[in-house]
C-alpha cells in the first residue's frame, strides 16, 4: 500500500511539474500562467535543500546516488524510500 501511495503521489507531483513547464509556454488559460512558475520555483528550492540535507546526513553512512538526489528534487519526500530503507538496515540491529 505504501508503494502505491508513493507512486500516486509521484504520479500528481510529475503533472504538477508538467503544468509548471506549460505555464512558462504560456499554454495555460488565465492568471495560472503568472501563478505556477514562482509556486514551481518555490518547491525546487524547498527540494533541493531537502536533497542536499539528506545528501549531508547520508554522507558518513552511504553515498547518496546522483539519480537519487535528482529525483528527490523533482518527488521530494517521495522519493526517498530507498534511502530510508537503508538507514534502517544500519540502524536496526542485526540478531
Amino acid at each position: 500500500m505504501k508503494r502505491l501511495f508513493n507512486l500516486l503521489a509521484k504520479v500528481i507531483i510529475l503533472l504538477f511539474w508538467l503544468g509548471v513547464l506549460a505555464a512558462l509556454a504560456k499554454l495555460l488559460p488565465g492568471k495560472l500562467n503568472g501563478f505556477l512558475p514562482p509556486c514551481g520555483l518555490i518547491v525546487l528550492l524547498m527540494h533541493w535543500a531537502q536533497a542536499s540535507m539528506i545528501r549531508k546526513a547520508c554522507e558518513r553512512y552511504f553515498a547518496v546516488t546522483r539519480a537519487e538526489y535528482w529525483q528527490i528534487i523533482l518527488f521530494g519526500v517521495f522519493a526517498t524510500q530507498g534511502i530510508r530503507e537503508r538507514l534502517n538496515a544500519i540502524i536496526t540491529p542485526k540478531e
